[in-house]
């Protein structure tokens, strides 16, 4: 199923824009609509006075232009002139704003003198123009960096709309006996270029610019045709379930409840059989909303899990007014229980926290039999890791459940 089947995609962060020499990029009294950092090229500012066109100043890779405008509220102050075939990243207003806004006030202050005392010298110099027109230096601070980062997000918007993204699914046991239970959905990307991307980074660029809800999106649609495949697989288990990871902005997201219920009715799913797991972080930020929401989820009927519990220092007593189902322990303490008395008394104290709030507990990250045996040894029912099983494409999963393989080999 394509992506847009069931969300619209908006790209809020970055586009790309080429220019041919001789090319406008915006007019002097244009609205200020967005800033631009030069990605190769070269450019000029001018301006016209009386009549008569002044040449302001030349720009290279690693500037902004366009920023000025966009922080003062006023229409553009000067044409900007590609002179060599010129790339720019644009960026729009609101990001622009937004940033500003959440700058420390002391330092916003220090940003609104600049710009005033910036804008006095530039009428001054625009009097005294001469023919010499001066080549500005980048008045970016580790442009370079920037400009990767532009171009990292830019390669994660195309390989969402080249559905270049991919599941795997790594399963979750029974420690007593080591059958499956259910499994988690994990995302994976190869870029054509750059290769295997780590899920940790192009998860948080995706959130960083506002396309993770796409991304999730995809992993429920995915999953749930796979839950629902293997589901018909004779022998599984009818308590088979799935566990997606979902982002704080898809907890606040408007109907994300409703896009959940549409991908479940169409697969004609128990809704209990979806586990959705968020981190302990991102429960951090808003309490009230993901509360609120998650409630409204659990209502549904689907499971809630929070993912790599332990790391994330929020408050336990909150914690216990959440609509929880499973909480995870983090590899941090689970895969270390064994030869840490420190991290073998952790995991004691959150199995006996899930007992308390009557939730499934789950230990992440076991790879040795050491691990299964003291984590079976504190009374914890439920593991996945690399001892059991390794992540695995749905075909390699429907093997194992079939009993064709045993999966511990898969990628």
């Amino acid at each position: 199923m394509l992506l847009n089947q069931i969300t619209a995609w908006s790209m809020t962060s970055v586009i790309e824009i080429n220019l041919a020499q001789g090319d406008t990029l915006y007019r002097q009294g244009d609205a200020h609509d967005s800033g631009f950092i030069i990605v190769s090229g070269e450019i000029i500012l001018y301006t016209h006075i009386g009549g008569k066109r002044i040449d302001v100043e030349r720009r290279g890779p690693g500037s902004i232009v366009g920023e000025l405008s966009v922080l003062t509220g006023q229409p553009r102050t000067v044409t900007v002139e590609a002179t060599t075939d010129c790339t720019f990243f644009r960026i729009s207003a609101d990001q622009i704003l937004n940033r500003f806004d959440r700058l420390d006030p002391i330092l916003r202050a220090c940003v609104d003198t600049s710009i005033s005392f910036t804008g006095k010298l530039s009428e001054q110099s625009q009097k005294e123009n001469t023919d010499i027109v001066p080549l500005a230096q980048s008045n970016l601070r580790d442009a370079e960096e920037l400009i990767d980062r532009f171009k990292f997000e830019l390669d994660v918007i195309k390989g969402i709309e080249n559905e270049e993204f991919f599941m795997v699914y790594q399963p979750i046991v029974a420690i007593e006996d080591a059958s499956i239970v259910g499994f988690e959905a994990l995302m994976r990307w190869v870029h054509p270029t750059r290769g295997f991307v780590p899920p940790d980074k192009f998860i948080q660029c995706a959130e960083d610019m506002g396309a993770v809800s796409k991304l999730t999106d995809y992993a429920l649609i995915e999953t749930a045709a796979a839950l629902k495949r293997m589901q018909a697989i004779k022998g599984t288990p009818d308590t088979l379930f799935a566990s997606v990871n979902i982002s704080g902005d898809d907890i606040c997201r408007p109907n994300f409840a409703d896009m959940l219920l549409h991908i479940i009715d169409l697969n004609e799913l128990d809704p209990c059989h979806i586990k959705l797991e968020v981190t302990e972080t991102s429960l951090i930020g808003d309490f009230e909303t993901a509360d609120r929401n998650l409630k409204r989820i659990r209502d549904l009927g689907c499971g809630i899990s929070v993912d790599d519990f332990g790391t994330g220092y929020s408050n336990l007593a909150y914690l216990k007014s959440l609509p929880l189902t499973t909480l995870k322990i983090d590899r941090a303490f689970a895969g270390d229980a064994f030869e840490n008395p420190v991290s073998r008394g952790i995991v004691r104290m959150l199995l006996t926290l899930g007992k308390e709030l009557n939730v499934d507990i789950i230990a992440e990250g076991l790879e040795t039999s050491d691990d299964v045996q003291t984590l079976h040894q504190l009374g914890c029912k439920y593991a996945q890791g690399y001892f059991y099983h390794k992540p695995m494409p749905e075909a390699d999963l429907t093997s194992v459940l079939s009993g064709t393989t045993t999966g511990r080999d898969a990628a």
